[in-house]
């Protein structure tokens, strides 16, 4: 019995489906990123910019959580878009 793919899926779901994954993500990238790197390191030309490394931290952990969620909505766009395909085939 072939069920069909559901191509219709609830905003919150698909916010919800998008942006927790790359929460997690950014949690794991920022702790082995930091790990490897000071904050202080980071700061480009030797500039002297006071910023306190709580801030570098934020600041990495939100690019990081933008650069994954850009990722996870990019799956869910051809999840959604391929599961459209197989129904039009299908009938």
């Amino acid at each position: 019995m072939d069920v069909p793919i559901p191509d219709k899926i609830p905003r919150i779901q698909q916010v919800i489906s998008v942006l927790w994954p790359s929460f997690l993500t950014a949690i794991v990238a920022t702790g082995i990123f930091f790990s490897a790197f000071n904050p202080r390191d980071l700061i480009p030309f030797n500039l002297d910019i006071d910023i306190s490394p709580l801030a570098a931290y934020s600041i990495g952990f939100f690019l990081f959580w933008i650069l994954a969620a850009i990722s996870s909505y990019g799956t869910l766009y051809f999840t959604i878009s391929n599961s459209r395909f197989l129904n039009k085939q299908d009938q």
